[in-house]
């Protein structure tokens, strides 16, 4: 594609001998330029249209030292992953912990693609004091994907035995790339 800047009226090509070859010339770049924007536009629309998102506000508490579900469990979404194979996951919480140790949000993928919630792919708060609390969100960016439909399930434990961990106001969105 050329990248000649398209004259917006003919006075800007003073001078140039405007025929039916340059007339057509100009609406072939017309056409370029639109066909390039339709594709960005699409791509884009792919994107915004395959966001989804996840809120649960109620605060909710677990003590278990291992990745688990707490009582509302609508913190989960489901996209559909592309051919790229890549994804970009949100997640955020208020967190607090009972004793000076961490609370730990991850998530789960399954569907198309299958991984338990794991502490390479977390979002933890180390409480500096009994029942802290802090509001933090973190983003992953996954690649190498299976496409297909994919549900991300938020995940939940404490750090250490002796603590309980709450949760609030917790959110997981994800963008799916085409």
């Amino acid at each position: 594609m050329t990248t000649t800047a398209i004259p917006t009226n003919f006075v800007d090509n003073v001078g140039a001998q405007v025929d039916a070859a340059y007339l057509n010339n100009l609406g072939q770049r017309v056409e370029d330029t639109k066909a390039t924007s339709d594709t960005n536009a699409s791509a884009i629309s792919a994107i915004v249209s395959g966001t989804k998102k996840a809120v649960v506000a109620t605060s909710e508490s677990t003590s278990s030292t291992t990745f688990t579900d707490l009582t509302t469990t609508t913190d989960s979404v489901t996209v559909t992953i592309g051919s790229s194979g890549i994804a970009l996951v949100f997640i955020a919480a208020t967190m607090s912990n009972s004793a000076v140790q961490s609370s730990d949000m991850g998530f789960a993928l399954s569907g198309a693609n299958t991984a338990a919630a794991s502490t390479a792919q977390e979002l933890s708060f180390v409480s500096a004091g009994a029942n802290y609390a802090g509001s933090y969100g973190t983003w992953f960016l996954l690649t190498g994907l299976s496409a297909g439909s994919t549900t991300f399930k938020a995940k939940y434990k404490t750090g250490a035995a002796g603590g309980t961990a709450t949760f609030s106001n917790r959110r997981i969105a994800v963008i799916p790339f085409p």
